[in-house]
């Protein structure tokens, strides 16, 4: 099954779910959990969380819905969550762009990730691919081809991916300076439209999720250069490092958050559910299926990991001459 044929099924189920947990919380007098995400319906979080969210019911012995907020480049979640009494009951599912990359985009960011969240788990863990269009760059057939067309002609340097300050913002930026050649960065509303104009050829290379790639492969009108994981997703496809490119190795992934002064007790329950979940088969399928490895951080790694990913965009925003958004 297809990503999208994946992504259709889970969000036609989710209509489904959502009633029974309507009719659960008219009924209920127990505790509800609310896992709040800062996209709409459909989209490849919101497959993540209602992924999540049976297994999650099952192990807090509670009522758990999922609450779509989408708004401000997913900001409006975090602000809310920041703000929701500590009680145990209303976790956030975000990504680390949200948490670690935001923060050096926007002045007024509106929350702090490490003092008004308290980190749970990690779920899945996404890499980008580096994708040329076979029409728009024709011939090429490696990043290091690429870099030596752009070389020849720096008017090549335009490059695609979603929204300005994203993660496929600075990374084409990255492999601009590691390369030393002119990238021009070319911001496109959503994924959809980017991939659009790469099919069409109206741009020659891209930055985007590996996962919202593979389905378009097959059509011959893209290829899919290397992946910035630390090790292949796809057999046939180099990681940035054997490209040559090792320094932009990197993963972007979603986890679970707390608001600041959740109790403990609540932070271990849903960090001990998630890891039990992850290890079913049926959830493993359907992140392998989205191109998704499971997560593999609990509250104190997930800790521990923000600080330095923090650090490391500072920089790599720093360095590309970025200036932050109002």
């Amino acid at each position: 099954m297809k990503r999208r044929q994946v992504l259709h099924t889970i969000a036609l189920g989710a209509v489904g779910a959502a009633q029974v947990a309507r009719a659960q919380l008219s009924g209920a007098s127990g505790r509800t959990v609310r896992i709040v995400i800062g996209f709409p319906p459909g989209g490849s979080t919101d497959v993540i969380s209602r992924t999540m969210s049976p297994h999650l019911e099952k192990a807090l012995k509670a009522t758990v819905i999922v609450d779509n907020k989408p708004g401000a480049g997913a900001r409006l979640a975090n602000t809310y969550v920041k703000s929701a009494k500590p009680d145990g009951n209303t976790l956030l599912l975000t990504s680390s762009t949200l948490m670690c990359v935001y923060p050096h985009v926007f002045k007024n960011l509106g929350y702090d990730p490490l003092r008004d969240f308290v980190p749970v788990a990690s779920v899945v863990n996404m890499e980008f691919g580096f994708v040329a269009s076979t029409s728009a760059a024709p011939g090429i057939k490696s990043l290091r081809e690429y870099v030596q067309w752009v070389k020849a002609d720096p008017r090549n340097g335009n490059y695609g991916g979603v929204g300005v300050g994203s993660i496929p913002h600075f990374m084409g930026a990255m492999l601009g300076r590691e390369a030393g050649v002119a990238m021009n960065y070319v911001p496109f509303l959503g994924g959809a439209p980017h991939l659009q104009a790469l099919n069409g050829g109206q741009i020659p290379f891209g930055v985007d999720v590996t996962s919202g790639l593979v389905p378009h492969l097959g059509s011959g009108r893209i290829r899919l250069l290397a992946t910035s994981g630390a090790e292949r997703s796809l057999p046939d496809v180099p990681t940035i490092a054997e490209a040559g490119f090792g320094a932009l190795t990197l993963e972007d992934y979603n986890a679970f958050f707390y608001p600041a002064g959740t109790p403990l007790e609540f932070v271990q329950q849903v960090e001990a559910a998630v890891k039990a979940a992850l290890q079913q088969p049926g959830v493993q399928e359907t992140f392998r299926q989205l191109a998704f490895r499971p997560g593999n951080a609990g509250a104190s790694q997930l800790a521990a990991r923000m600080k330095p990913d923090l650090e490391r965009w500072r920089k790599v925003i720093e360095d590309t001459g970025f200036k932050p958004l109002d």
